[in-house]
């Protein structure tokens, strides 16, 4: 088994007839909701096309139980390679440009994710970042121009709360529908995740979490967290949807993206130097010694 998620367990598979590994989505739910489920998620992400995104291949059901085959992605989650004191800034603002451009892809196609976290980001050994889990994803239906004004189409199962808490919206924790601005605070989490190595809410259970998120303004970012991801974080933070940004893709360009570079540094490179604490270039992004404002290339 390679993980367990909000919808089913994953396992790694083989495709006997095309000769490939694939990641297998066994879904745990219901019997009833089991096949509406999987065909939901299965049809949502295989209409998105994005190199920072995991590819869908097929969704079935066999003895009983509903399956949904993906793009089998090997490497490490951006959750584990985040360190307590938080990435190098260009990396944290490169690694944020991908997720944003990555998300915007999905919303200009109707697409929002409601779980977007670090859990659900992975980095392959060669440095490709994948937004994976589209399985809490729904529609929204398009009423302006590209990736600009939405309106909420119904879920698939209304009135069920889905996500995880400490990237949940302060709305969504209310009982509003997530949509598009939802999308951007839990991308404003996981930025500041990133930069810091922290959350910008804090509690020891989900309920001083939410009452945290509805109730607190997000803890300041380390003293030395670049300007550029202190201003995009705030942006992406803000309590009221519409003080937000309109768009993911105005997030992209907030980072100060003029295209968006999907690739970095060799993984195993900076792993290893990271294990072995040697301060070259791989233990300068993995775990600076201390904060810096300088980005270098970016």
């Amino acid at each position: 088994m390679l993980g367990r998620g909000g919808s089913g367990a994953v396992y790694r598979a083989r495709d006997l007839r095309l000769q490939r590994d694939l990641a297998l989505k066994i879904l745990d739910w219901p019997p009833e909701l089991q096949w509406g489920w999987a065909l939901n998620e299965a049809r949502i992400a295989s209409s998105l096309n994005h190199p920072c995104i995991c590819v869908t291949y097929d969704a079935g059901e066999e003895n009983g139980l509903a399956y949904i085959a993906m793009e089998f992605i090997e490497g490490t989650l951006l959750s584990s390679l985040c360190p307590p004191s938080g990435l190098h800034p260009a990396l944290a603002i490169g690694y944020g440009r991908s997720i944003a451009d990555a998300l915007a892809h999905s919303h200009e196609r109707g697409v929002i994710h409601r779980d977007l976290k670090s859990a659900n980001v992975m980095i392959t050994q060669d440095g490709q970042l994948k937004v994976l889990d589209f399985g809490l994803a729904k529609r929204v239906r398009v009423t302006g121009s590209a990736g600009t004004r939405r309106r909420p189409s119904s879920s698939l199962y209304p009135g069920l709360l889905v996500g995880t808490v400490h990237s949940m919206a302060p709305e969504v924790l209310r009982g509003d529908r997530a949509n598009v601005w939802s999308d951007i605070w839990s991308l404003g989490v996981l930025l500041y995740e990133m930069a810091s190595g922290q959350l910008p809410f804090r509690g020891r259970t989900d309920f001083e979490m939410a009452s945290a998120i509805l109730g607190t303004d997000p803890v300041p970012p380390p003293e030395g967290t670049h300007p550029r991801l202190v201003s995009v974080i705030a942006g992406c933070l803000m309590k009221e949807p519409h003080r937000r940004y309109h768009t993911a893709r105005d997030v992209v360009y907030a980072l100060g993206a003029k295209g968006v570079p999907h690739r970095w540094w060799k993984m195993e490179y900076l792993q290893d130097l990271y294990r072995t604490g040697r301060y070259g270039l791989g233990a300068a992004l993995l775990r600076p010694p201390e904060r810096s404002t300088e980005l270098g290339p970016v």
